[in-house]
């Protein structure tokens, strides 16, 4: 009888071996070396994220994970090479809110339908946005800003943005939509060329990403007035979030995720989004994202899937709108 027992054991696990080989196309995956696209140039946060992401993989299964960069066209160019590739997980994504959602949301024309040319894996991060100043501007809170800008009328105070259709002037665009105020929208072709004139006062405030604000706060040359998120920023401790300063429903962060084409395997997606999830819970990976500016945040691939839905569909209602509309390579 016990004989019969081990017997049947090993029999169901070699017929469940057989299975997990025949599911992952006669090789445990993976195999080979994988690619990870990241599609904007060296040395920006959503490369520092995409190393990780190679450096978390390559560690994990034990082969070796290629990082390119293939920049152009707001991210578009390195996108569309992985949703040609073959989905069998050896071609991989690292992106966001600003290449995967904005511009299915204020831009037509796109060559992909970024919401189905994907499988979402897991996020690994997001970033907050900050109210900025000029260092002596007497608008010291949320509250003098709204008063100053209806104070202003229709003439509006005036704020820079990274580009029309950005993070930035998306948020900015939801602000006066939450607190009721008209705002003159001055687009910049970067965010350098707004800070400086952010800190040379010839914009009364914007809007930015952290982590290329966070050595201009210290030094003093800006001051923070409040972070978008719905928690207040380790790197910021003290300047308070929106909600804080009585403006309701105001949580917006960007953030970046891995993903592969469309028709990824679930085993592939299953084996790949717990993988990152395990590295993303290492002390060392959550420091390597915090230096950088980053709120280190993983998640499944489901929870990674329905964030970008629900992403698509509220930053659709803001840029309609406020009429933010482009058209694709104009």
């Amino acid at each position: 009888m016990h004989r019969r027992t081990v017997l049947k054991a090993i029999a169901a696990a070699v017929a469940m071996g057989s299975a997990g080989v025949a599911r992952a196309g006669e090789a445990a995956y993976p195999s080979k070396p994988i690619r990870l696209i990241v599609p904007y140039p060296p040395g920006g946060v959503t490369d520092v994220a995409g190393r990780l992401a190679g450096e978390i993989l390559s560690k994990k299964f034990g082969q070796p994970v290629v990082v390119e960069n293939r920049p152009g066209a707001n991210g578009m160019i390195g996108s569309q090479h992985v949703a040609a590739a073959p989905p069998d997980g050896y071609t991989l994504l690292l992106n966001g809110l600003g290449g995967m959602v904005l511009p299915m949301a204020t831009v037509t024309g796109l060559p992909l339908d970024m919401s189905r040319a994907f499988t979402p894996i897991g996020q690994m991060a997001e970033f907050i946005n900050v109210l900025i100043v000029r260092a002596d501007s007497p608008i010291r809170s949320v509250d003098d800003l709204i008063a100053a800008a209806r104070a202003r009328g229709k003439d509006g105070l005036n704020y820079g943005s990274n580009g029309i259709g950005t993070s930035v002037h998306l948020t900015t665009a939801f602000f006066a939509q939450r607190t009721g105020t008209e705002l003159l929208h001055v687009p910049y072709k970067g965010s350098g060329e707004m800070l400086i004139d952010v800190v040379n006062g010839n914009l009364d405030f914007s809007f930015s990403n952290l982590p290329p604000v966070m050595g201009l706060i210290r030094k003093g040359s800006i001051r923070a007035l409040a972070v978008t998120s719905s928690y207040r920023s380790k790197q910021l401790p003290d300047v308070p979030t929106m909600a804080e300063q009585g403006v309701a429903d105001f949580d917006v962060t960007s953030w970046l995720g891995l993903y592969g084409p469309a028709g990824l395997p679930p085993a592939v997606v299953q084996a790949l989004s717990a993988a990152l999830q395990e590295g993303m819970g290492q002390a060392a990976s959550r420091e390597t994202l915090s230096a950088a500016g980053f709120e280190p945040k993983s998640s499944s691939a489901d929870a990674f899937a329905e964030l970008n839905r629900a992403e698509l569909a509220r930053w659709k209602q803001v840029a309609g709108r406020a009429n933010v509309s482009l058209k694709f390579g104009a």
